[in-house]
C-alpha cells in the first residue's frame, strides 16, 4: 500500500514539476520557512513587503519545510517528494484504522481509494498543509480506535491532535470531540485527563508565543480572518449579487486582516474591528448564513478539484470537459456509501462519524472547496467500503 501510494504520486510529480512555479507560496509557509532558516524568526512579508511577525499561520508545516531546507536545500522537488512519502504513510494508517471494523481485504480496498483518489494525489504536489495535517488527524483517530480504553491511547491521540492544530488551527477544538467520546464511551476519568496532558501543552506554548509578541493570549488569528474573508464577505456577496472576491476587495481595505503583527495598538484595533464587522454581517442575515453553509458543505463533499494546481502552475490550462462531471458522479456515490456505512456500523462508528461531522461543519462555508475534503478522505473511504460489505450492527 505504501509503495502504491508513493509511486503514483511520484509519477504525477515528475510530470508536473517542470510546470510548477518554483517560488510558489500560497499561504506564506515557504517564506516563513526561509526566514526561520535565515535566523530572522517566525516572520513573513506583509503589505508593502515589510517583514513582520506572523500570528495567523501556525508553525508546524513551516518547521517541516525549514528542516528539509537545512538537510537538502530550498528545493521544491524535495518538499513535494517528502509529501508523496507522507501520503504513503497515510494510506498505510488508513488500512490499519480500517481493520478496526473491516476485514483485511476490505481495509486494503479503503487504503487503495486513498492511494488513488485524484484529489489526494494532486494535493500531494500542492505546497500546503493538507498532507501533514491529514497524517496527524488520521493517526490520532487510529490510536483512539485501537486504544480507546487505555490512558496511553488517549495521551498519544491528544498529542497527535495538538500537532494537527499546530499545522491547521481548525483542529484546535478537537478536544470537544475527545470529551464527547469520553462521555459516550464512559471511559475512566484518567483517560480524559491524559488526553488533555497530551493536547494542551503545545497549544499553550504557541499561545504564549503570541502573547509575548502581541500582548494578547490567543492561538491564531486565522479564525478571525477566515470569518471576515469567507463568511462575512460570502454572505454580503450573496445578498448583493456580486462575487466573493469583489466583497473582499471592498471590505478588507476598510477592516484589515490580523495575520501580521505590526504594533499593539494597530493590531488590537484591526482584530476588534474585524470581529465586530463580521458578527454584524452574520447576525443580520441568519438565513443567508445557513444557505451559504449548506452550499459550502456540498462544495466540500462534491467539489471535483479540477483547478487544484492552477495557482502553482506557470501556465494553467482548463481541465478536460468530461472530467469534472465524471468525478462528481463518483463523489455522489462515495458520499452515499459513506452514509450507508455509518448506518451499518452503528454505534461502533461513533469515532469516525463525529470527526467527520466536526470537520464538515467547521470547514463548510461560502468559499469551501475540495481542499477541505482531503483530511477526512481516509475516514470517508473506510465508511464507503463498510457501506458495501458490512452488515448492520450496534456493537
Amino acid at each position: 500500500m505504501f509503495v502504491v501510494a508513493v509511486t503514483i504520486r511520484l509519477v504525477v510529480l515528475a510530470g508536473y514539476l517542470p510546470k510548477l512555479n518554483p517560488n510558489v507560496d500560497m499561504d506564506s509557509y515557504h517564506s516563513l520557512a526561509r526566514n526561520l532558516v535565515a535566523g530572522k524568526g517566525y516572520v513573513s512579508a506583509g503589505q508593502g513587503g515589510r517583514e513582520m511577525p506572523n500570528v495567523g499561520r501556525t508553525p508546524l508545516y513551516p518547521l517541516l519545510l525549514a528542516g528539509l531546507m537545512k538537510v537538502g536545500g530550498d528545493r521544491l522537488g524535495l518538499f513535494l517528494s517528502v509529501q508523496c512519502v507522507l501520503w504513503g504513510m497515510i494510506a498505510v494508517v488508513t488500512v490499519v484504522l480500517a481493520t478496526r471494523w473491516l476485514s483485511l481485504g476490505a481495509a486494503t480496498l479503503a487504503g487503495l481509494i486513498v492511494a488513488l483518489d485524484p484529489n489526494c494525489v494532486t494535493r500531494a504536489i500542492d505546497l500546503r498543509t493538507e498532507t501533514l495535517f491529514t497524517l496527524l488527524l488520521v493517526g490520532g483517530v487510529c490510536v483512539l480506535a485501537w486504544r480507546g480504553r487505555q490512558p496511553s491511547g488517549w495521551f498519544w491521540s491528544g498529542l497527535l491532535w495538538s500537532l494537527a492544530a499546530l499545522c491547521r488551527p481548525i483542529a484546535l477544538l478537537l478536544w470537544i470531540v475527545g470529551l464527547v467520546l469520553a462521555l459516550v464511551w464512559r471511559v475512566r476519568w484518567v483517560c480524559w485527563a491524559t488526553f488533555l496532558i497530551g493536547f494542551l501543552p503545545l497549544i499553550a506554548l504557541w499561545a504564549a508565543r503570541n502573547a509575548a509578541v502581541t500582548g494578547q493570549w490567543f492561538f491564531s488569528t486565522n479564525g478571525t480572518d477566515n470569518l471576515l474573508l469567507s463568511w462575512a464577505c460570502g454572505v454580503e456577496a450573496s445578498q448583493r449579487g456580486v462575487s466573493v472576491e469583489t466583497m473582499q476587495r471592498e471590505l478588507v481595505p476598510k477592516v484589515g486582516l490580523a495575520e501580521m503583527f505590526d504594533d499593539r495598538e494597530s493590531f488590537t484595533k484591526r482584530l476588534q474591528t474585524s470581529k465586530r464587522t463580521s458578527l454584524n454581517i452574520l447576525l443580520g442575515a441568519p438565513g443567508v448564513v445557513f444557505r451559504e453553509a449548506a452550499k459550502g458543505w456540498g462544495k466540500l463533499l462534491l467539489g471535483p478539484g479540477s483547478r487544484t494546481l492552477d495557482p502553482s502552475l506557470r501556465e494553467p490550462r482548463p481541465p478536460a470537459r468530461w472530467w469534472p462531471p465524471l468525478y462528481n458522479v463518483a463523489l455522489c456515490g462515495w458520499v452515499l456509501l459513506s452514509v450507508i456505512g455509518l448506518w451499518k456500523l452503528g454505534r461502533s462508528a461513533l469515532l469516525p462519524g463525529i470527526v467527520l461531522l466536526y470537520f464538515i461543519g467547521l470547514a463548510g462555508g461560502p468559499v469551501s472547496y475540495s481542499r477541505y475534503r482531503v483530511p477526512i478522505t481516509p475516514l470517508m473511504a473506510i465508511l464507503a467500503v463498510a457501506g458495501c460489505v458490512v452488515k448492520r450492527t450496534e456493537t
